[in-house]
């Protein structure tokens, strides 16, 4: 014990001299009152048996260490559609309805909307969430999609409190607390250059020994801004503010996401980067331990996992968005926008945030160089993410293994019946297809009708098919679980007229986008994310989670320090 309180002292005074300059903070925060609260670390698409793997590989032995601990690993299903937006919404809200995708076309108002716009994701925020109170109400937000009502956000696509962390610290202090961090600065450029060499030989490692070939694109880019430089800055403000004591503080690792998109969820270059990851969870823990300003509990999860895909364009020849308009006939006049570019948009609008914060004249016009350079170079290079078919009538947005078809020129969502009307054959083209495993459309009232095989199911929740009509699902999970989830889903008007499932054949998943790592759907590791808890915690032991709201609920909400609530009630 002795040792244990002398290697936590050395801890404590090596970390008040590193955030020496927020000993003001942290005094005031301590001085009115302890409080409890928690740290939630979500590493971003990764599964539950991917993590059993890297554990069992070696490449996070922090988080073995904290399982061994006292700590257990929980596996759940993942809320439908499978993305981080909705997965978050759910998370910080208890509610993601109205978020059909990680980008969808809405039919109000004619706009195209995409979870990579701060614009965009900021309207569906005030939309859905502007009258309710976010978990991270009074807490701090970093590298997330959803800021979750957060008093502080930081490298968080919407926010109505968005700031920088010049912002955090103010421009001379950040730059004060850098030099008191002088290894991690020096890491972070080391690993930068590390990261570009390594892509470039795995790239080339992966054309010649894999059968899916996927754009480069920005991928290089995005990948030393997810796996170095935002790793390394939101692990600082997470220590930063555990240091003073914030109460509530949720930071999401995308790296391994971003990887598992690209050379696949159990590949090498995936799974490495959990050790990365590790490392800032070890950090992490450490702080929580030896000198948090509060009494907090580290929560560690993931939002969805990743199936292992392959591109469609590649098996099929064309696109989901190419082959519709060509079963229409009508493809001369379709455009096409680009979800990367826009998700360049963003780091760039980051760098900007940051460059605003102190101004200067020869930085900015280097900005708008940089950016006008990257727009040009990548533009041809971008995959394509939205189908725009002027004269087929469709609007058609891919998301990974999921997609939505919309038929415009309508204020409100399509039954079947309709869209057989309007587009008469479309669905047995699309139930048909060998990419297409089945498609989602509204029948009469609260059922749905599923498409697939060429063949017709209808049901609701109360009349769940009978087992024979609901074979076709049985790659895709448990059938008679898994068709609640769907009619719940498919109820949603925010969802496509047609919503469509990439093909699952038990080993790899049809990816609309281009990608050999999919979710947003059903069918393999993508609907099984996890959650690491203590051994006492009333979840222990549940093997029937469903969805992510629960999150909510009964981990996170009962770890804040709001006043007793009603219980909820029984559904």
């Amino acid at each position: 014990m002795t040792e244990i309180s002398w290697f936590g002292k050395l801890y404590r005074a090596y970390y008040g001299f590193k955030f020496y300059l927020l000993r003001k903070e942290r005094r005031e925060r301590q001085a009115s009152g302890a409080r409890k609260g928690f740290v939630g670390v979500q590493i971003d698409g990764l599964s539950a048996p991917h993590l059993r793997r890297a554990l069992d590989l070696g490449y996070m032995p922090h988080a073995r260490r904290y399982l061994d601990e006292g700590h257990v690993l929980l596996e759940y299903q993942a809320g439908l559609p499978s993305t981080t937006p909705a997965a978050q919404a759910a998370i910080f809200y208890g509610d993601s309805g109205g978020i059909p995708a990680f980008r969808w076309f809405e039919r109000a108002t004619g706009q195209l909307i995409s979870c990579n716009d701060p614009d965009h994701v900021q309207h569906f925020r005030e939309k859905l969430f502007h009258d309710k109170i976010g978990l991270l109400d009074g807490g701090s937000s970093y590298s997330n999609i959803i800021d979750g009502g957060a008093a502080r956000s930081v490298f968080t696509v919407s926010s109505p409190h968005p700031q920088t962390l010049f912002g955090r610290f103010g421009g001379l202090r950040f730059m004060l607390l850098a030099l008191l961090h002088p290894l991690r600065i020096c890491r972070m450029i080391g690993a930068t250059l590390v990261e570009y060499v390594t892509d470039s030989y795995e790239r080339w490692h992966y054309r010649r020994t894999r059968p899916w070939r996927v754009s480069e694109g920005l991928f290089p880019l995005i990948r030393v801004l997810c796996n170095v430089v935002l790793r390394e800055l939101q692990t600082l403000g997470v220590l930063a503010d555990i240091y003073v004591g914030v109460p509530y503080i949720y930071t999401t690792y995308s790296g391994y996401d971003e990887l598992g998109h690209h050379f696949g969820p159990g590949s090498q270059a995936a799974l490495k980067s959990l050790r990365h990851t590790d490392k800032r969870i070890g950090e992490i823990l450490r702080m929580v331990r030896h000198a948090a300003g509060a009494d907090y509990q580290l929560v560690v999860l993931s939002d969805h996992g990743q199936t292992p895909g392959y591109p469609f364009h590649n098996r099929f020849g064309a696109t989901l968005g190419d082959a519709i308009s060509a079963f229409l006939k009508k493809n001369q006049r379709a455009a096409v926008s680009s979800g990367p570019l826009e998700f360049t948009a963003v780091q760039l609008d980051y760098l900007r945030a940051e460059l605003d914060t102190r101004p200067s004249h020869w930085r900015d016009r280097i900005y708008r160089a940089t950016k006008k350079l990257l727009q040009k170079k990548i533009r041809d290079l971008v995959p394509e993410t939205i189908k725009i078919d002027e004269e087929g009538g469709v609007v058609i947005t891919y998301s990974s293994s999921l997609a939505h078809l919309y038929i415009t020129g309508y204020k409100q969502r399509l039954s079947a019946a309709e869209v057989e009307k309007e587009q008469p054959l479309l669905l047995r083209f699309l139930s048909q297809h060998q990419g297409i495993g089945f498609v989602l459309a509204r029948g009469e009232g609260m059922e749905i009708c599923c498409y697939h095989d060429g063949e017709r199911t209808v049901g609701s929740q109360e009349r769940v098919p009978a087992p024979e009509g609901l074979k076709f699902l049985r790659p895709y999970g448990e059938p008679e679980t898994l068709w609640p989830r769907l009619v719940a889903f498919a109820l949603d008007d925010a969802c496509g007229d047609l919503i469509l499932f990439g093909a699952y054949d038990g080993e790899r998943i049809a990816c609309f986008d281009d990608q050999v790592g999919g979710h947003g759907s059903v069918g393999g590791e993508q609907s099984r994310p996890f959650v690491i808890l203590p051994n006492s915690h009333p979840l222990t032991g549940r093997n029937d989670l469903v969805g992510n709201s629960f999150l909510y609920h009964e981990v996170f909400k009962p770890l804040r320090n709001d006043p007793p609530s009603a219980p909820l009630p029984h559904i």
